[in-house]
């Protein structure tokens, strides 16, 4: 049944969200459409909009802290670990790289431009 679900939603919505990605108790979706969430490890607060994917390289995995949000058109793939706080930028995207808290992130690895939030 749960595969049933999982399919009706991703023909409905066109977003990949499988039953097995374990979400955390609070997150937000805003236009999801075209996303992709792998089995990453989310934190509390993740909210994330429409063409976003959190996917692997080479079987690795990110792991997201709190309040992580991504804007359109951005990735996070591979073995990443992105701190509390942290803004990826519409159109950037994070390839096996560590993200420090309280920052905002543009452009695409290994040519990131990491500010702090003030």
């Amino acid at each position: 049944m749960a595969d049933k679900l999982y399919y009706l939603n991703k023909i409905m919505n066109a977003c990949d969200l499988y039953h097995e990605v374990e979400l955390p108790d609070f997150f937000t979706l805003d236009h999801p459409v075209g996303s992709v969430m792998g089995r990453a490890r989310y934190g509390e607060g993740f909210s994330f909009s429409q063409n976003c994917t959190v996917g692997n390289n080479r079987g690795i995995y990110p792991t997201l802290g709190q309040n992580v949000q991504m804007c359109a058109n951005s990735s996070i793939i591979g073995d990443c670990n992105i701190g509390d706080n942290v803004i990826i930028g519409a159109n950037s995207g994070v390839k096996d790289e560590n993200i420090p808290d309280n920052c905002i992130v543009f452009g695409y690895s290994p040519n990131l431009t990491i500010k702090q939030k003030k």
